[in-house]
């Protein structure tokens, strides 16, 4: 069973700010950081990344390749007590908020934002879902409740799956509630639909964020829409009065139209061999339809005992949507609805970077090869935050952090009306 939130219908509008000048001032420490995904979308926002944590290799990598002068922390040796020592790099259990800080050249307390999504895997609900009791990963995010109070930024946005909300795992979000409460920051935490803010897919995620001085922070409003009668629904929810203007939600359709024919010669563009006995089956889904609709005798068997229940398994993508969640494995159609929408085949690297909103120059890099993985880029680009949805929030947060620095008292809560 999912928790209640406490967003308390708190969001701002940002739907006004096109392109936001770029602030040096605004500094962001980004850990777990993946692919970039959500350090694009607040570099449109205007922040500034000087300083990324990442274990992966590979992701460290196209974050090298991409944006250079974002800081990778991957020292693979550390002093301690007087010796050296070997670490893995990238490994933030094993990385101190100083040593962190001198290596990027900030200051504790001057930093604007602290970003970062631990390991999803524990509260997933595909999976073993062992929360913090995950021997591997469970514990992270209390490497990111470390960080911040270490760090001491303006803000914060902790980022993970909706699985972390079932009732099972409340105590890891009152843990990290409780925490930044007593570190002095305004808490609101909620879910949010990536369509909703310009990403041609439905996948929801779970954010807390965290702001000095505003004593419920506010979430950006929704800005796109499945239909009218959505948009209403919306309007009800978030109790804040959106523009008049009613945009739909982008589509699949509408994100490969963008994607140039010669991107299928890139060196990141990867996609599953199919066997011809696949191909055959896919001739019979049609848009929307996933294996349920296939004869019997074109079934493996383990889709003929009806024990399996995916109601996406095997299915095409609808082109006037926006697509099914990403997951990591989105190249394999037989893990959810990913046959492509017209071609009998599963989505390329590159089309599944489009539907999470990555920009199409954003390239993808495996350490030591020269063309990429296709496991690699299944995870790098599944694992990410859409930059379209990161961006929503980042406007949200500068808003909030700007009206903190005009008020005549930094202690005193900000209210709603000012910072919107």
């Amino acid at each position: 069973m999912r928790r209640e939130l406490n967003t308390g219908n708190i969001f701002i509008d940002v739907s006004g700010v096109i392109r936001p000048a770029k602030d040096k001032n605004l500094t962001v420490v980004s850990l777990f950081s993946g692919a970039g995904g959500l350090d694009i979308g607040l570099e449109q926002a205007g922040f500034t990344t000087s300083v990324c944590v990442e274990y992966d290799a590979d992701c460290r990598e196209t974050l090298r390749h991409n944006r250079p002068e974002w800081k990778l922390f991957e020292d693979g040796l550390k002093i301690e007590k007087g010796k050296m020592r070997k670490r893995i790099p990238g490994d933030i259990r094993d990385i101190d908020v100083k040593e962190l800080l001198d290596f990027a050249g900030l200051e504790k307390g001057k930093v604007s934002l602290v970003v970062g999504g631990a390991p999803c895997q524990p509260f997933s609900n595909i999976g073993k879902k062992l929360g913090k009791n995950d021997e591997r990963n469970g514990d992270l995010f209390l490497e990111f409740v470390r960080m911040v109070k270490g760090i001491s930024p303006h803000a914060f946005i902790f980022e993970n799956v909706v699985g972390i909300t079932q009732n099972k795992h409340a105590d890891v979000i009152d843990y990290m509630v409780n925490k930044f409460k007593g570190l002095g920051y305004g808490i609101s935490h909620a879910i949010l639909n990536a369509a909703n803010y310009g990403v041609p897919q439905r996948r929801e995620r779970f954010f807390l964020i965290g702001i000095k001085g505003v004593e419920c922070p506010s979430f950006p409003c929704p800005m796109f829409f499945r239909d009218e009668n959505h948009f209403e629904r919306i309007s009800k929810i978030v109790g804040a009065k959106l523009k008049p203007k009613f945009q739909k939600w982008i589509s699949v359709k509408d994100a490969f139209g963008q994607i140039p024919k010669s991107a299928s010669k890139r060196n990141d563009c990867a996609v599953m061999n199919i066997s011809d006995v696949v191909v055959n089956r896919m001739t019979y889904i049609a848009q929307g339809e996933n294996f349920k609709v296939l004869p019997m005798k074109l079934r493996p068997q383990c889709w003929k005992t009806g024990r399996h229940q995916g109601n996406d398994t095997f299915g095409r993508l609808v082109e006037d949507l926006p697509s099914v969640t990403i997951r990591t494995a989105a190249y394999n159609p037989a893990k959810g609805m990913y046959i492509h929408p017209y071609e009998n085949r599963g989505l390329n690297t590159i089309e599944m970077s489009v539907l999470q909103s990555f920009p199409l120059e954003w390239q993808y890099k495996s350490k030591g090869r020269d063309r990429i993985t296709l496991v690699s880029g299944g995870k790098q680009i599944g694992n990410a935050v859409p930059p379209g949805l990161a961006r929503a929030l980042g406007l949200a947060i500068r808003k909030q952090l700007k009206a903190t620095s005009k008020a005549k008292s930094p202690q005193k809560p900000v209210p709603l009306a000012k910072a919107s």
